[in-house]
């Protein structure tokens, strides 16, 4: 079974991780047997092995203040099977529910099913994600010439978008220096922009792996600032100077992102019994 991918550390704005994401829940649903993703009528033009089938398109994106709205179309669908049914004279009845000539209604009982699985998984079990409305199911059978029965869901998937201005530059200011910083943990060494116009040469900051990264620990890196560049093959652009900005040396930044060490006000010197600064 696929792991179900957890809202931790996970940018649900991005439309590969949407995909993704429904991808994932329908292949770990235990009554899916395939999942595909586009306009069904293009891709079920072929056989597959087994059945049901699990679908993902969307269709439209929009962003709000610090939202990205998607208009997601989930299809499940089965392919229909006619039924070998027993007649009694001229009247060829069948018993209620299972009716007609096919598993049409069969089907449609079933995919309903799965889809109300997969939504309410997604509006109660992934924090990254939310449907505010309701969620419109409509049923089809043979719609598609390829002999599929199913049903189509579609709704708003509303997911968080700070949509922060200061992650990259698109156009670098005049007044910002390029540098050339070195990490302090693998000496690699980039050529970027930070997000301040000078940093003094030698010193090191605290800041993130990649521009727009959220400053958690396992996300905070020291860098060392070599000497300014001309050369314009930016790695980083915007790269954040994170609190408490300048510092003398690669050690004392490795302090300041190593889990578990606390802060009191100012930091002056590392009491290392108590594993926290004090004030000097």
């Amino acid at each position: 079974m696929s792991q179900i991918i957890h809202n931790t550390g996970t940018n649900y704005s991005l439309y590969y991780n949407v995909l993704n994401y429904f991808k994932t829940i329908m292949n770990n649903h235990p009554s899916i047997a395939v999942v595909t993703q586009g306009d069904i009528s293009k891709i079920d033009t072929r056989e597959f092995p087994a059945y049901p089938l699990g679908n993902i398109l969307i269709t439209e994106s929009n962003f709000g203040t610090s939202v990205t709205n998607y208009n997601i179309q989930l299809i499940v669908a089965d392919k229909i099977k006619n039924k070998d049914n027993e007649s009694t004279g001229t009247s060829n009845a069948q018993t209620i529910p299972f009716y007609g000539v096919d598993d049409t209604v069969d089907i449609h009982a079933n995919t309903l099913s799965i889809i109300n699985d997969l939504t309410s998984y997604t509006q109660r079990g992934v924090q990254g994600f939310d449907i505010n409305d309701d969620i419109s199911c409509v049923a089809f059978a043979e719609e598609y010439n390829n002999g599929l029965a199913g049903w189509v869901a579609t709704f708003t998937l509303t997911t968080h978008n700070d949509r922060n201005r200061c992650l990259f530059f698109l156009i670098k200011p005049d007044e910002f220096t390029t540098y050339i910083i070195e990490d302090c943990n693998t000496q690699q060494r980039y050529v970027a922009v930070l997000n301040q116009a000078t940093f003094p040469i030698g010193k090191t900051f605290t800041s993130v792996e990649q521009p727009g990264d959220s400053p958690t620990y396992d996300n905070l890196v020291c860098y060392t600032v070599i000497d300014s560049t001309e050369n314009t093959n930016i790695n980083f652009s915007g790269l954040p100077v994170l609190p408490p900005g300048e510092l003398e040396s690669c050690a004392e930044c490795i302090q300041w992102i190593t889990p578990g060490k606390v802060w009191i006000t100012i930091p002056g010197k590392w009491n290392e019994q108590y594993q926290k600064w004090i004030n000097i």
